[in-house]
Formats: C-alpha cells, structure tokens, sequence
C-alpha cells in the first residue's frame, strides 16, 4: 500500500510540478482526477434538473 501511495505521489508531482511525466503517469492523474469530478458534476445535475 505504501508502494502505491508513493507512487501516485511520484506521478502528481513529474504531472504538475515537473511537468515531465510520461504518457502512463498521466494517465494516472487523469483518472484519480476525473472519476471525482465526474461523480461531483452527476450529483449536482441530478439536483438541478429534479
């Protein structure tokens, strides 16, 4: 487990700080991104629409 934590850890920093991270790298951030914002933007359409 700390394995992992260090390495999405690793990744945020080459992706934003750097700015050097491979295209795997960024994938990662982009997921661990994305799935939250998406879920944040459903639940609040869901109460705007209803």
């Amino acid at each position: 487990m700390e394995h992992k934590l260090n390495t999405l850890k690793t990744d945020l920093h080459n992706v934003f700080v750097e700015g050097n991270a491979n295209p795997i790298q960024m994938a990662r951030v982009f997921v661990m991104l994305a799935i939250p914002l998406i879920t944040v933007f459903l639940i609040g359409a869901r109460h705007i629409i209803y």
